[in-house]
């Protein structure tokens, strides 16, 4: 009986899932908002249609394999008969789990590649916004298969060790693990720009001028200290835009792409810059961290419900309690709360997007925030007319007329 709860929870998820995917997809001809009607041509907009269609019918075609396969895995006991190979690889419960848990993502990342390729090659080239060549595709992969092994190894093994050591005192691995959790979220924040972009990307000094002295000069002014100003070669693998701050406390670092530095005026860049800088202000990056550990919390108390459940593991052909294959059943089970979960934590997200556009207007003009919203949107095709209920479950940015409303109000 449980096993067909677990993959009628999946089945549930997966037709919520199709089921706002077309509700957003057919509301494409809706009229478009007064605000937004001039943004793209008869051209552009036949455009964006197109890009919108294939880019959903490939979403579903690869949400509907997605769900197929992790179906097949648990009702003909794939992960059953894992377990009996890995438990003859290794006597070490550890090694046991990493192997376990090794197979199955190696696994999933080789699968995801023709994916990925057909996304990158096909699609975002037909559209003009590939510029990833294939070289750097397949490096890419190797980079992320072995950053991932190591992270993911590093931290499956710290919970191995904190399960063997409270097996029997279940709930103090929970709180342990929600401890390790936090820390390693609070550790990745930090170690983003300085380990994991410069991992995939070349980050240059933006090189002196009225650009990088303005920058400075609005930095100082809202009370923070720019240790970095950096260019980003995006544009090898993308031509969209995007600029963010890293760090917390007084002292950040700029990243700006360089198609954004290439589309927008110094004006308009300034205004995405003020824009990040309301966020740094306002503190949202240290709430968001809270609320991860918060759910992390949840997410331990998951884990320890399901590493008390025999009958969750024997239902699928395990021979009994399994770190790793918990762990895969808690991406299952957490799906239906991050829906959940998902709501009001995208709305504070898009209240915290309309105060940092509001701040931002306090350091320049209005109108270069809301002309490099259009040329963001332009440049990246966004959708112009969500539906109400994708942007409830599926947008943590306010949709583009809102954005856009919102400004012209202040």
């Amino acid at each position: 009986m449980i096993a067909y709860l677990v993959v009628g929870l999946i089945m549930l998820m997966f037709t919520l899932d199709v089921i706002v995917s077309l509700l957003n997809y057919n509301y494409r001809n809706k009229p478009i908002p007064e605000n937004v009607k001039d943004i793209y041509d008869k051209e552009q907009y036949q455009k964006w249609l197109n890009y919108t269609m294939d880019q959903m019918r490939f979403g579903l075609i690869k949400k509907v394999f997605d769900t197929l396969l992790m179906v097949g895995l648990l009702v003909f006991g794939f992960f059953g008969t894992l377990e009996g190979w890995t438990n003859g690889w290794f006597a070490s419960p550890t090694l046991r789990t990493l192997s376990f848990l090794g197979v199955i993502l190696v696994g999933l990342s080789l699968i995801n590649i023709p994916f990925s390729y057909y996304s990158t090659f096909v699609i975002e080239e037909k559209y003009g916004f590939n510029k990833t060549k294939k070289k750097t595709f397949f490096f890419d992969f190797v980079k992320n298969l072995i950053l991932m092994t190591v992270l993911v190894g590093a931290v499956i093994a710290l919970f191995s060790f904190l399960y063997l050591q409270f097996s029997d005192s279940i709930w103090l691995f929970v709180l342990f693990a929600w401890i390790a959790l936090s820390m390693i979220i609070v550790l990745m924040f930090i170690l983003n720009v300085k380990v994991f972009v410069k991992l995939f990307n070349k980050l240059s000094p933006l090189p002196e001028g009225e650009l990088r002295t303005r920058i400075e000069a609005m930095a100082k002014e809202v009370g923070f200290e720019v240790k970095a100003i950096s260019s980003m070669d995006a544009s090898k693998r993308s031509t969209k835009l995007n600029a963010f701050f890293s760090g917390l406390g007084k002292t950040r670092e700029v990243v700006l792409f360089d198609t954004l530095i290439e589309k927008l005026s110094d004006d308009e860049i300034l205004s995405v810059l003020a824009h990040e800088l309301g966020h740094a202000m306002h503190k949202d990056a240290p709430r968001m961290i809270l609320e991860r550990i918060i759910i992390f919390g949840l997410y331990a108390a998951i884990i320890g419900f399901i590493m008390q459940s025999l009958t969750l593991a024997t239902a699928f052909g395990l021979s009994g309690i399994h770190l790793g294959f918990g762990l895969i059943l808690f991406t299952i089970l957490i799906e239906p709360i991050d829906f959940i979960l998902g709501i009001p934590l995208n709305y504070l997200s898009r209240k915290a997007e309309y105060a940092a556009d509001a701040f931002s207007t306090k350091y320049v003009d209005k109108k270069h925030m809301m002309s490099a919203l259009r040329i963001l949107v332009t440049e990246n095709y966004a959708n112009l007319n969500p539906h109400p209920i994708y942007i409830l479950l599926h947008y943590s940015h306010p949709a583009i007329p809102d954005r856009l409303g919102a400004l012209e109000k202040l």
